[in-house]
């Protein structure tokens, strides 16, 4: 790998430290500026006008007005793909008059939609306001939900699934890309894991909210409980959906900073060497790049095997549960503890690694070694008591933790803005097939205790860690052979970091720019 020369300082290199973001540029680099493009000079220059102090203030403000409205938002999203699964103990299943496996292709309908979704939304965002797009995106899902609660037939249902399977698919890697633009990279895991963990964390307190709607509904003989269950959540949906197009949008976007603090938020991160997700041209050089970088094959293969045991989890929990000897609302109840452990530790394991960066791919393989476990435990435990097996399988949910780990880094460790957008769309449609995969592995045929399922679910699993491991060690042997020829090339520190925001700047790629390193 060469390095370029003087007259390539379109190109430079990010530093291991964030403290580097305050070293001092060399003045002969400063003349160089001059000469660079008016945004692009004014943004790195304006990194060191700025204290330690002000930085840390302007990012209590944007942290207090951000994070809230994405963890409710994302909250919101897994507690819509786990309604249909609480709804159907709650009569889904004989208002509508599903037969087979009708219930489960409804859960392949959303993932299809999600799938195709996924490079049409990110080429429109791309082109629009992120907030704006994602905050009318979140609304008509919200629209979609209530029109859930309305449905009568296999058809209708069919027909609401996939307009929520599209409209769903761009809150990921668009709240991935709204991380990117504002924090550091070693800033960013524990961000992007707050609103993750909200898929256990309100997935919790929503179904304490749900157990409390389906069993007035059940007590009162009106309205169906799954339908009342849609109508809270669609109507909670819009209004996050209202907030996230009103005060969501990277720093050059918002209303709720002055031109300074926009230029202060933006100085900040420039060090990331990724740019940030403004708009772009669609640049479709960098599509064709992700085709020969070995990373994308690791983020395909990672996502297809992590979430085909989360097709299982999202669509038949409260089967499994019923399964174990539960009724229809314990099924919900019971579930609180699961709930509350992957609260924790995803939060703990996302704390760890803003500490100690190395961990990150250490614990991804841990919790899916231990999740294989508890799948294998379930699923051939032949003489387990029900509380046995809640016991284990209340340990289900740090399958997620895993997955949100390596989702952080995803815009972290990928430069470019096409690149960016194309590798979070094939991740997604990775995500999509492995789920679609996992809702089809649970038969019928195979309850109440899912064997096949449960255990067919703990062999991908394995598969899964072997890929991360394989992962890990690629990332290191690439920034190794990085660090090697950066060290033959003669430059100096301060000019690898400046080389690298250049090059973040000016929407070079992370494979294009020899100063780059991969979070691992």
């Amino acid at each position: 790998m060469s390095y370029p020369t003087e007259k390539h300082l379109s190109e430079k290199h990010l530093s291991e430290k964030d403290a580097t973001v305050t070293s001092v540029i060399p003045e002969d680099q400063v003349a160089h500026l001059k000469g660079e493009n008016a945004a692009v000079e004014d943004v790195i220059l304006a990194e060191q006008s700025y204290t330690e102090e002000e930085y840390k203030k302007l990012r209590w403000r944007f942290d207090l007005i951000l994070m809230p409205i994405m963890m409710l938002t994302y909250g919101l999203q897994f507690a819509d793909k786990v309604s249909l699964s609480s709804g159907v103990v709650f009569g889904l299943k004989t208002d509508t008059k599903l037969k087979g496996d009708e219930y489960s292709l409804l859960t392949v309908y959303f993932y299809c939609a999600y799938l195709a979704g996924q490079i049409p939304m990110s080429y429109i965002f791309q082109k629009l306001p992120i907030g704006r797009a994602l905050g009318g995106t979140v609304i008509l899902w919200g629209i979609v939900v209530i029109g859930l609660g309305l449905c009568n037939n296999y058809l209708q249902l069919s027909m609401c699934r996939v307009l929520l399977g599209w409209m769903e698919c761009a809150v990921t890697p668009g709240f991935l890309l709204i991380v990117a633009s504002w924090y550091k990279r070693s800033e960013a895991t524990l961000r992007s894991c707050m609103y993750f963990a909200m898929n256990t964390f309100l997935g919790g307190c929503f179904n304490v909210i749900i157990y409390a709607i389906a069993k007035k509904a059940a007590a009162d003989g009106g309205i169906a409980g799954w339908r009342a269950i849609n109508f809270f959540l669609g109507s909670l949906t819009v209004f996050a959906g209202i907030l996230v197009f009103i005060f969501i949008g990277i720093p050059s976007d918002v209303w709720w900073l002055n031109k300074e603090q926009k230029k202060m938020a933006h100085s900040r991160i420039v060090s990331n060497g990724t740019g940030d997700a403004g708009r772009h041209a669609w640049t479709w050089s960098q599509v064709k790049e992700c085709f020969r970088d070995p990373q994308y094959y690791f983020i395909i293969l990672f996502n297809l095997t992590a979430t085909i045991p989360n097709g299982v989890l999202t669509t038949f929990t409260a089967l499994v549960y019923t399964g174990f000897g539960f009724t229809a609302l314990q099924s919900i109840l019971y579930q609180l503890p699961s709930s509350a452990i992957g609260f924790c530790v995803i939060i703990s394991s996302a704390v760890t690694v803003t500490f100690f960066p190395k961990m990150r791919f250490p614990l991804a393989i841990t919790w899916t070694l231990l999740e294989m476990i508890v799948f294998l435990y379930v699923g051939l435990a032949k003489t387990a008591s029900k509380w046995q097996l809640w016991g284990a399988f209340s340990f289900s949910s740090v399958i997620s933790c895993a997955t949100f780990l390596v989702w952080a880094i995803l815009p972290l460790n990928t430069a470019g803005r096409t690149k960016k957008s194309f590798t979070g769309a094939s991740a997604l449609i990775a995500y999509c097939t492995g789920n679609m995969i996992g809702s089809q592995t649970m038969r019928a045929s195979d309850a109440p205790r899912y064997l096949k399922g449960l255990t067919g679910n703990a062999i991908v699993m394995a598969i899964n860690a072997l890929i991360l491991l394989s992962w890990w060690i690629y990332l290191q042997r690439e920034n190794k052979k990085r660090d090697q020829a950066y060290e033959a090339s003669g430059l100096t520190m301060e000019e690898r970091e400046y080389q690298n925001k250049v090059a973040g700047e000016t929407d070079v790629t992370d494979r294009q720019n020899p100063h780059f390193r991969y979070l691992c």
